[in-house]
Formats: C-alpha cells, sequence, structure tokens
C-alpha cells in the first residue's frame, strides 16, 4: 500500500523521475519518463527496469560520453554516501530544441538500501529567458544596436577569428559634433549602420549617444575607405542639425588590420582612436585613417 502511494506521487509530477538501485541500475520511471523518451525519439514500449541508468546518456545527449563522465562520477559518490545531493545541466543542450534537461540527484534510504532518486527537469524556458536576458544587456536600449558590452565581445571574437583564418577585420568609428544629438537623430544614425552591417562578421554599435561604430570582418583598408565614404554620404544626407540650427558635424575614423600571434586587439582599437583624435581636430566632417603601428590609449572607444 505504502510503495503503490508512493508510486502514484511520482507518476503525478511532471518532471521525468528515475530510481536507482545501488548499481545504478533503473528500478522505476514515472509516467512522465515515458513522455520524455518519446520526445527524444525512443520507443515507448521498451522497458528501462533493470538497464544501467549510464545507457540513458545515448538517449538524453548527443554528446554522451561526456555527460557518461560527468554523472558517473557524481553517481558514485552519491551512492557510497560521500554525498547526499548533486545538481547536473545536461551539456551540449540548445535553445532550438524541445527538452534542456537538469538532472536533480537525491540519496534515498528504503529498508536500509541505498537508492538514489534522479529528478530530470525540463529548463528550457529557463534558458531561453536567460539568453533573452544575455541578449537585452548588450544591447543599446535606444537604438537597438549592440552597446559597449556587445562591441567589446564581438570585436574579441572577430579578432581572434581573423587571426585563425589569417583574415584582415576593420573598425569603423563615427562621432558627431555637437555631443548632444537628439534620439530621432541617433535613430537615424542607427538605420544608417545597421544596412553595413549585413553579414555574421560584421556588428553595428552605439558605444556613445553621439559615437558609433562598426566591426567589418574580411575587409581591408582600401574597401573599409569606401564604406567610410559611403556612410558620410548617408549621413550627410540626414540633413541632421543642432538646436541652433547649425549643421552636425560627422567625423569619421577607421583602420584595419590582419592579426597576428604576437598581435592584441588593442592596437586596432587605439589606431581607430588616433585616427578619430585628428579628425576631431578639424572644424569640419572629416575621414581619417591610420596603420596600427604603436598603441596609444582607447579612452575614445569607452564610455564615459
Amino acid at each position: 500500500m505504502v510503495d503503490q502511494i508512493y508510486k502514484d506521487m511520482l507518476d503525478s509530477l511532471e518532471s521525468y523521475i528515475v530510481l536507482l538501485d545501488s548499481d545504478a541500475n533503473i528500478v522505476f520511471t514515472n509516467s512522465a519518463w515515458r513522455g520524455l523518451v518519446i520526445l527524444l525519439g525512443c520507443n515507448a514500449h521498451n522497458s528501462w527496469i533493470g538497464r544501467s541508468y549510464l545507457d540513458c546518456g545515448d538517449v538524453l545527449q548527443l554528446d554522451s560520453i561526456a555527460f557518461k563522465t560527468l554523472i558517473h562520477d557524481e553517481l558514485r559518490l552519491i551512492i557510497q554516501g560521500k554525498q547526499s545531493k548533486f545538481v547536473i545541466e545536461c551539456p551540449r543542450s540548445s535553445i532550438e530544441s524541445k527538452i534542456w534537461l537538469e538532472v536533480v540527484a537525491t540519496s534515498v534510504m528504503y529498508n536500509n538500501e541505498r537508492y538514489v532518486l534522479l529528478n530530470h527537469v525540463n529548463i528550457i524556458q529557463r534558458k531561453a529567458d536567460q539568453a533573452e536576458i544575455a541578449r537585452l544587456t548588450i544591447k543599446d536600449s535606444s537604438t537597438g544596436l549592440a552597446n559597449t558590452k556587445g562591441f567589446a565581445e564581438f570585436f574579441k571574437n572577430e579578432w581572434l577569428r581573423s587571426m585563425r583564418s589569417c583574415s584582415e577585420v576593420a573598425l569603423l568609428v563615427v562621432e558627431m559634433d555637437p555631443v548632444e544629438v537628439s534620439q530621432r537623430q541617433q535613430l537615424l544614425v542607427a538605420d544608417v549602420f545597421s544596412k553595413h552591417a549585413r553579414r555574421a562578421c560584421d556588428l553595428a554599435c552605439s558605444l556613445k549617444d553621439n559615437q558609433f561604430t562598426l566591426v567589418l570582418g574580411h575587409v581591408n583598408c582600401l574597401s573599409c575607405d569606401v564604406i567610410a565614404r559611403e556612410i558620410h554620404r548617408e549621413l550627410f544626407a540626414l540633413g541632421m542639425h543642432d538646436s541652433d540650427g547649425n549643421s552636425v558635424n560627422i567625423h569619421i575614423a577607421f583602420s584595419s588590420a590582419t592579426p597576428t600571434l604576437i598581435d592584441d586587439p588593442a592596437m586596432l582599437l587605439d589606431s581607430v582612436a588616433l585616427a578619430l583624435d585628428k579628425a576631431k581636430k578639424a572644424s569640419a566632417s572629416t575621414i581619417v585613417s591610420h596603420s596600427p603601428t604603436i598603441v596609444f590609449k582607447q579612452s575614445q572607444l569607452t564610455k564615459n
């Protein structure tokens, strides 16, 4: 009677329950577990009772070797009584899947025998929420472009990718005077930059209210010069003016490099910062480039 009550309780749960004996063999699965194996492409009529739980690794994970190794060590400790609980998030899951499992294991004593209760929880919604939060933290709320954090992460990855492929990467920055650029003007400029970030190796960013940048993979200095002139022409066509009716000056700086193992991404950042300093000294709209040589301070490409 007691056993049936326990069984009914476990069958009523939405999470996927498996009970293991001291040899890590399955002695019980609840009704939800059968639904899980169907979602994972297995025959619902196959019995899991008496099978080693480690055999489930081939079903639960594409990368079953990593999963088996991880959970084998944890199970050994809990069966030996060296720990009473562990939590494992299954590796190599993806948000595109319907299932992303977290396994919570608990030591259970019954009739003087030690068992392990494994509670498999589908955390796909939690992972999707986390991914959305991460996406929002690298976006500028005003323009929808990548913010300083998003820029830093993407630029570092693109630098490393360019190093591996021995390809060039370019960085272009636009800064507008006066500093007080209206939100409407920010959105207009953001639209121009978005049009020039068409590929996976490109990224348009908003670093300040009046400063925007493009990371351009597989683009050399000559091609970047063409892009800079196109952007200048498109921004000039917007006819932006300050509150006093004066035209907004558009300063563009760019540089490119082919990273090597001895190079640091700061080299390209500092090169563009130097070009931007020079461009801003002009009283009118200016385009300036600079070839990376030595490291200068990179304050121009960070928010205060």
